[in-house]
């Protein structure tokens, strides 16, 4: 689970048994030859990814945006489109149908694989950030291969496009980010739900669109209030944190709604047009993952006047009916506060927490941002608002404590650090 996302100038780091590439290139593995096996298994399975969880042809179609939810043009599925274009900087959407002159049929099997994954263009270029490949890592080797059989089964369409085209530091900061896959990558246990659940939320990237990475002050983790664009139209998205200003109702209810688009009222920013083609039991999958997030009251409208909201500083519809509530915190002893005092870093997502005591109440920094207090609900758990979710210190059976965990709806660890 990424812990911060906006767009950010990184380090190139090297990876282990990957050279360190000239700045404006990404890191990237070898490709291989590699030929995915076509089933009629793998078939089904990629085009339930690719149409639905996936939302692969939402950006790499043109949309009928006369219909509810703008679903894409069926005879123009995966031949790409122009996103946005302004002045010198265009985004574009290239062509993936199986067309050997405009589109991915030369592309070998590894090529169209790590694209998906790991952010690396056929041509060894670093994607745009927007490509979601930070998510679709997550995608097990099995359903990578049957997203890249399924693709090469739809009818190739003709459609020269331009390339993306960015300003030279925006085409070092998409090099900085991706990181090779180098070991299997297996999905979700058979049988387990909320880990499937876990795995489809992170493949759909509700985490990406559905926090307010942007806004004045982050409400946390599924939160909403992220201002999303797409060409000239644009919505906020909703809570989905399972509070009553949220998904917190029953999961028929979430089903429904993600079958229908509320009636087809919903945004088409929000894709729930290719949503609604996923399973009962993937619906229930997700609402249950969801339910395991911290939930947050913070209540956001796309219809009717913007108006000035606490929770999240910006001016959106309903941001009248929400108030910054910080609960109480219960009283901790100075001394086993301050065990918890020290430095927390994350390989996964190069984060490194910094926890300070100040008389009776904890501090956290995130890297170099700004200081948020922590709110104890326990010894060892702390509510910190402004931060994307709860964070709980990890004792081990010594006393000591050697980790953090951020409370998301899969824990993401931090270890201490000198």
């Amino acid at each position: 689970m990424l812990w911060y996302r906006p767009l950010l100038l990184l380090a190139v780091i090297p990876v282990s048994g990957i050279a360190a590439p000239e700045p404006s290139l990404p890191r990237q593995r070898p490709l291989t030859d590699v030929r995915f096996e076509s089933s009629a298994a793998r078939v089904e399975r990629g085009a339930y990814l690719t149409e639905h969880l996936l939302q692969c042809f939402i950006c790499h179609s043109e949309r009928d945006w006369s219909q509810p939810g703008a679903p894409p043009i069926p005879s123009r599925k995966g031949a790409g489109a122009i996103l946005s274009e302004h002045g010198e900087r265009r985004v574009v959407a290239p062509n993936i149908t199986p067309d050997a002159g405009t589109g991915a049929g030369s592309w070998t099997d590894d090529m169209l694989a790590r694209a998906i994954r790991e952010g690396i263009g056929h041509d060894g270029r670093g994607l745009y950030w927007g490509m979601w490949y930070q998510s679709f890592r997550n995608l097990s080797d099995e359903d990578v291969a049957s997203v890249v059989v399924y693709l090469r089964t739809i009818p190739p369409v003709r459609n020269a496009l331009p390339p993306t085209r960015l300003p030279a530091g925006e085409i070092a900061e998409n090099a900085a980010y991706p990181k090779p896959i180098t070991a299997p990558v297996a999905g979700p246990p058979p049988g387990d739900r909320l880990a499937r659940g876990r795995y489809l939320v992170d493949l759909a990237d509700c985490l990406g669109c559905h926090t307010s990475w942007y806004s004045p002050r982050n409400p946390g983790l599924f939160a909403g209030g992220n201002l999303i664009e797409r060409g000239s139209r644009s919505a906020f998205s909703s809570n989905i944190t399972p509070h009553p200003s949220g998904t917190g109702y029953p999961t028929d209810t979430f089903i429904t709604i993600m079958r229908t688009g509320k009636g087809g009222s919903l945004s088409p920013v929000m894709p729930w047009v290719v949503f609604r083609g996923l399973t009962d039991d993937d619906l229930a999958a997700i609402h249950e993952a969801l339910g395991h997030a911290h939930p947050v009251a913070h209540y956001i409208g796309n219809v009717g006047a913007p108006r000035h909201c606490a929770v999240c500083g910006q001016e959106h519809p309903l941001g009248e009916f929400n108030r910054l509530e910080i609960p109480a915190g219960v009283p901790v002893a100075p001394e086993r506060l301050d065990r918890l005092v020290g430095r927390y870093h994350s390989a996964d997502v190069e984060i490194t927490l910094t926890i300070r005591r100040e008389g009776g109440q904890l501090y956290g920094r995130e890297n170099d941002a700004a200081e948020f207090e922590l709110i104890p609900q326990s010894d060892t758990r702390f509510l910190a608002p402004g931060w994307l979710a709860p964070i709980e210190f990890v004792v081990g059976s010594d006393g000591h404590v050697n980790r953090l965990n951020s409370m998301e709806i899969e824990p993401l660890a931090f270890d201490r650090v000198p």
